[in-house]
């Protein structure tokens, strides 16, 4: 029930092979994350400079106390195709580098002892997933850019929770557990500002429970005052507290109509600009306080109030931030352009999942993107990923931003790219024909 950031000390080499899992790596050159796996020039660079595959390495000890626990490591963004090693032997992959993903590392450690954590990051454009398979107007760069930690779990754990809050103040909550425990009773406090606002506490009668509550008097999350509040889910067997899920949520309605955008009832008109996670010199690998900062510049000296994470989910931090700020968030699955083969639309499917299950408890995101950006029609491809956003989330519309007239509209909202040029954006016209 605790988390440990594993962010320092990395072993790091550009040119990994599979000795990297056995030799001696110590004489190499030590990193933290975020880390890019190669610096830039500032100015006129090829995108082959950043495309590699590169090799992460920390040594990690395993107390004894952790033997009989899960031992959960996530990865918040390896950019593309992420390998992970425990002691040289295999114990998970990942095939995007815009979500995160989460490994039970429990059955490989050695207990009372020094482990070693090896993780091959593949960068190449070359990669059978989005968002490659042809031209992207976009760098990619690579490296382990996010934060790595190690979750500590009881046997009996909550994996997920997501929370639907409605502006009436009824909060429902769809609460998943992994593991067995009998006569277990789950509790969920409700704050705001540290003042707890509602509890409830039911039986945890299976791996799906469903938790219902009222806040009174709700305050309203809005572009103007973005109020949160924090919900603490805890799964208690006996006497004993096992596990505690934290998030913050806005109670708040968000809706398109065919006259515009409605939060909380009110038309709000909305003023947004692309961003992407990309800095000079280091590419995406940029820490929480320069995720926060790019969403304080789009809302107090841009005077926006929306930003679209164009064209893949984005830091938790730059999130959250947008959060606390009032800043909407239109947020989308990786892609350009361009569609690939049955295999990478199954990759791309696996993507709108992560984004979703990850990012929904965000009271900011007011729409998911779930057609790749400036793409042609594809019915069964779309069809796919617009189901599966409902089904995921039914509380938020789907949109999906094209460049071509006439489009078939299977999301929620038309999304549109107006660039004037025949009527089309540039480098879309095959695309039309």
């Amino acid at each position: 029930m605790s988390r440990i950031y594993i962010n320092d000390d990395w072993k790091f080499t550009s040119e990994y092979s599979d000795d990297f899992l056995t030799s001696d790596n110590s004489a190499l050159f030590t990193v933290r994350l975020p880390h890019t796996c190669r610096e830039l020039p500032f100015h006129y660079f090829s995108e082959e400079e950043y495309q590699m595959v590169c090799g992460y390495q920390k040594r990690l000890f395993a107390p004894k106390q952790w033997q009989g626990k899960i031992i959960l490591l996530t990865i918040e963004g390896a950019a593309h195709y992420a390998e992970v090693f425990i002691n040289g032997k295999k114990c998970g992959e990942h095939y995007s580098g815009y979500t995160a993903f989460t490994i039970d590392i429990s059955g490989y450690l050695k207990y009372e002892a020094e482990n070693i954590l090896t993780i091959k990051v593949d960068s190449r454009e070359s990669l059978n997933i989005p968002p490659f398979g042809h031209v992207i107007d976009y760098m990619t760069y690579g490296g382990i850019y996010r934060d790595v930690y190690m979750d500590i779990k009881e046997p009996v754990y909550i994996q997920d929770v997501f929370v639907k809050p409605e502006i009436s103040g009824k909060m429902a909550s769809e609460v998943s557990l992994c593991g067995e425990c009998n006569g277990a009773k789950l509790r969920q406090v409700v704050e705001k500002a540290g003042q707890v606002v509602c509890e409830m506490c039911i039986p945890a009668t299976d791996n799906q429970v469903a938790i219902v509550g009222y806040v009174e008097n709700v305050e309203l999350w809005d572009v103007e005052n973005p109020a949160l509040y924090r919900v603490r889910t805890e799964l208690i067997c006996g006497d004993t507290v096992m596990d505690i899920y934290e998030t913050r949520i806005g109670f708040r309605s968000a809706r398109f109509e065919k006259d515009g955008f409605y939060l909380n009832g009110k038309k709000v008109k909305i003023r947004g600009l692309n961003r992407h996670q990309s800095y000079p010199y280091v590419g995406y690998a940029m820490p929480q306080s320069m995720q926060e900062f790019d969403a304080n510049v789009l809302k107090y000296e841009l005077g926006l109030n929306a930003v679209r994470t164009s064209h893949y989910p984005q830091s938790q931090y730059f999130i959250e931030r947008c959060d606390e700020i009032g800043l909407l968030v239109f947020t989308e699955f990786p892609g350009w352009q361009h569609i690939g083969d049955a295999q990478w639309k199954n990759q791309a499917v696996q993507n709108v999942e992560e984004m979703i299950l990850q990012y929904r408890n965000h009271p900011s995101i007011i729409l998911w993107g779930v057609r790749i950006n400036e793409s042609a029609d594809d019915e069964e491809f779309y069809t796919r990923t617009n189901a599966l956003a409902h089904k995921l989330d039914p509380t938020r519309q789907t949109g999906g931003v094209r460049c071509i007239k006439n489009s078939q509209l299977l999301e929620d909202v038309y999304t549109y790219n107006e660039f004037v040029h025949d009527g089309v954006a540039p480098g879309c016209e095959a695309k039309e024909k």
